[in-house]
């Protein structure tokens, strides 16, 4: 619902909020211009202490509370008003220095436009100025920005209650003078913060800060990223974070980025746009798939050309929650348009922008889903509860009146991007190959020993697990034996006929689950491997042949099927007519089916093989 009504009249209008009513006389048409909320509330801004409710029916509950102003009606803001200053009235040399209030005591049916009489020293004519409303002195703080013929920054303060107007005396270096700024005060630290806007030559990007405390003008050191310089933007103070969106850069081209000042670390947040998500914005509960990087936002729509429709920003899911255009419905569409404050740490989609906590200067990133607004620039922005609400806005000819809301603090995304206990085993396994801790097993091969871990061996190998299998013998719980062994109190089992090597290579295969490194023999070397003559190249390779026939015998007595599989492919390219017969008698003995078909293969097409050579 909006604020309206002809001049002299009432205006009645039903919506989501309800039905209002509006009467006294408006202000005339005018754009420019300040409308400042200002109340005696703790929630006057949705801040600390007011109850919000974690669940997704929040976001409803803050637009019904557009209805008729925030909180209209409720026994928290009984003196709330709207206070509009100045602005261009499109005629006259100079802008409005007019002010009206809106009052909101009444409740949404009682809705009532008044103007006071001035007291003290008003700022004059304002145009392109800021206003905003500190809580904790009851003021409001103008900026003066331009008066329709020059820039200013001179800086004013309106008492809330009794309408009174003073110049603020201030120290320390006051921004250069600018219109079409923005800025915000957060009500934690009772701070007041501009922003960029033009200054008549160029646009700018500084931050200052003003103590109303003290009266003291600052210019912090800002950490991270800056925004391109722009006016026309929109700043808004919520939790200790200011949020910055949109406004025009040079040559009247239009941003879309969302950039996050948070005021504990005086820094410009990383901000990244997610593409997918993890989370529905009307779900309660979350998927442990992890939301996919789309892009750094931090500079997103800076210095384009200003566009419409197709060149919108693509559609972001889940995240932070943006909404959507209105259209001529009464119902406000809103779509999704959240931020998450926390990258997964260790694996997962947020491992590349990890950083250790401990680290100084470490700047946070702030994850950004849903689809947020287009480029714009002169539209607003309201702060309710958690919420940031953007409204309409121009970019080129374009005059907008989408609708999009901001969800500033999501309910966590809660993964499960940790290693599995199977992930774990994978990693960790390999080292206990060949170690002694935790091994209940030693090996005599060549007259050396080897540790092994009876477990781990009996889940690989069918063969180890019945070595190992103790029975009873006699049925009666006497003599027990292990498997191939007399007696379980052997402490060490011996391997006949096969080399220590091989036995090592096949230990590390059971325990990483990778192929031995035993090489595979290309077929460029195969010739090399027979004839009398064969240099110390080809007996190397005949070294290595053997090595894998060695494994391939353990493999199939050991009935590890895979390790045979492998043992076979490095073998396979070594099949020539010198060779044939020798690995087919391999194949055989170790039924090795796959060796033995090409070695038959072989066979079959060796005169034809040999006639198209000749």
């Amino acid at each position: 619902g909006g604020v309206g009504g002809g001049a002299g009249g009432g205006a009645a209008n039903g919506g989501r909020g309800g039905r209002y009513r509006v009467s006294g006389t408006p202000p005339p048409g005018r754009n420019g211009h300040t409308a400042t909320l200002a109340c005696g509330c703790s929630r006057t801004r949705g801040g600390e202490g007011g109850p919000e409710a974690a669940g997704v029916n929040e976001l409803e509950d803050d637009v019904e509370g557009l209805g008729g102003g925030v909180g209209v009606g409720t026994d928290e803001s009984d003196d709330a008003r709207i206070i509009v200053i100045g602005g261009w009235l499109g005629t006259g040399p100079l802008a409005a220095s007019d002010m009206h209030v809106l009052d909101l005591s009444g409740g949404p049916e009682n809705l009532r436009w008044f103007q006071p009489p001035v007291r003290g020293t008003p700022p004059g004519p304002c145009n392109m100025h800021s206003a905003d409303y500190v809580a904790s002195l009851g003021e409001i703080y103008v900026f003066r920005g331009g008066n329709g013929r020059e820039y200013l920054n001179d800086l004013h303060a309106l008492d809330a209650s009794t309408y009174e107007w003073r110049r603020v005396a201030t120290r320390g270096s006051a921004p250069q003078p600018r219109a079409n700024h923005s800025s915000a005060v957060l009500d934690e630290t009772s701070e007041l913060f501009i922003f960029g806007g033009w200054n008549g030559r160029e646009r700018l990007n500084d931050i200052h800060v003003l103590d109303t405390k003290t009266g003291t003008w600052t210019k912090p050191d800002v950490a991270g990223d800056k925004p391109y310089p722009r006016a026309g933007m929109t700043l808004t103070a919520l939790r200790g974070r200011l949020y910055l969106f949109g406004g025009s850069g040079t040559s009247s081209r239009c941003f879309q980025d969302l950039q996050i000042l948070d005021r504990k670390q005086m820094a410009w947040l990383n901000v990244m746009e997610v593409k997918d998500t993890a989370v529905s914005p009307n779900s309660s509960s979350h998927s442990s798939s992890s939301p996919a990087v789309a892009s750094q936002h931090s500079h997103v729509g800076g210095q384009q050309q200003q566009s419409s429709g197709d060149d919108e920003m693509d559609a972001r899911d889940g995240g932070s929650g943006w909404g959507g255009p209105a259209g001529d419905s009464d119902q406000m569409k809103l779509s999704d348009w959240r931020h998450h404050h926390h990258p997964p740490s260790t694996s997962g989609y947020g491992s590349a922008f990890a950083s250790n906590p401990n680290d100084e200067g470490v700047i946070p990133t702030v994850f950004i889903q849903g689809k947020g607004p287009g480029r714009r620039a002169g539209h607003t922005a309201t702060a309710v509860n958690r919420h940031i609400f953007v409204f309409g806005g121009s970019c080129g000819s374009d005059y907008l009146n989408d609708f999009f809301a901001l969800d500033t603090d999501t309910v966590p995304v809660v993964f499960a991007n940790r290693p599995t206990s199977l992930q774990l085993f994978d990693r960790r396994l390999w080292n206990f190959c060949n170690h002694e801790e935790f091994s209940d097993v030693t090996f005599l091969v060549e007259g050396r020993r080897v540790h092994g871990h009876r477990l781990v061996l009996s889940l690989a190998s069918d063969c180890f697990r019945a070595m190992f299998a103790t029975y009873d013998v006699d049925g009666a719980g006497g003599a027990e034996r292990t498997g191939f062994r007399e007696s379980s109190s052997d402490s060490e089992i011996e391997i006949p006929n096969c080399s220590y090597e091989a036995f090592i290579s096949m230990l590390e295969y059971i325990y990483s689950g990778r192929a031995p490194e035993i090489g595979i023999l290309p077929p460029a070397t195969v010739d090399a491997v027979a004839g009398p003559d064969v240099g110390e190249h080809g007996r190397g390779i005949e070294r290595g042949i053997e090595r894998i026939v060695d494994v391939l015998e353990l493999a199939d007595q050991f009935f590890l099927e895979h390790l045979k599989q492998l043992c076979e492919q490095s073998l396979c390219p070594a099949v020539n007519a010198d060779t044939c017969e020798y690995f087919l008698q391999v194949a055989q003995k170790t039924n090795a089916m796959q060796l033995e078909a090409v070695c038959r293969h072989f066979m079959r097409n060796r005169d034809d093989t040999s006639n198209f050579l000749a």
